[in-house]
């Protein structure tokens, strides 16, 4: 996991024993041995109450499935979705919400692989056919991809460090909102083949 001060593992205690619990359902994932099945017994089991540990905030993208990924049950995980996981209001607010309402002290910003999103963004900027002001998620997207083209290799394909440079400043913007002070957000990225999940440090 990224590297924490003395006091910021102190401060985080649990929220990092919560990642560690995530990244190990991600190994049972990648293993093919998931520990929950998540059929009707464990909805039912689950309706009365919720008291989930972590936040998940991904992509709209149809092949990454936070419960799935992280072998987490019903009631385990609260997941917010945008295209490029795109830091809205609403998402923002829904963020916010888990950590006053239901005290969930980690939230981990979740990238994936060939992001639909990201790859537009990198299209719009290349061919400067966009205004950004006149397309939200490409106006969103902008800095990132822009960056990133201005930093691979002619070429190269820029998506992989577009897509890391948005799970970096997803984090930072939610590092600085004072109602999400004290949880603990940490960026990942999933890989579409492998299924594994690698967390992104913050440099």
């Amino acid at each position: 996991m990224p590297e924490l001060t003395a006091s910021a593992l102190m401060e985080h205690h649990e929220a990092a024993k919560t990642l560690v619990g995530l990244l190990e359902g991600n190994g049972r994932f990648v293993a093919g041995e998931p520990r929950y099945k998540r059929d009707i017994t464990a909805a039912r089991e689950a309706a009365p109450d919720q008291t989930p540990t972590a936040v998940v905030f991904t992509c709209i993208d149809s092949r990454v499935t936070a419960e799935s990924v992280f072998d987490c049950d019903f009631g385990q995980l609260l997941v917010v979705r945008t295209a490029g996981h795109v830091a809205d209001r609403a998402a923002v607010g829904s963020l916010e919400f888990a950590a006053a309402e239901l005290g969930v002290s980690l939230v981990v910003v979740l990238g994936h692989e060939r992001c639909g999103a990201i790859n537009a963004a990198l299209h719009a900027v290349e061919d400067d056919t966009h205004d950004p002001r006149s397309d939200y998620l490409v106006e969103q997207l902008w800095q990132p991809a822009s960056q990133a083209l201005s930093e691979t290799a002619e070429g190269l394909d820029a998506a992989p460090r577009a897509l890391r440079l948005q799970v970096r400043r997803t984090v930072a913007d939610l590092g600085r909102r004072e109602n999400l002070e004290g949880v603990l957000v940490v960026g990942a990225v999933y890989d579409l083949d492998t299924g594994k999940v690698t967390l992104v440090d913050e440099g």
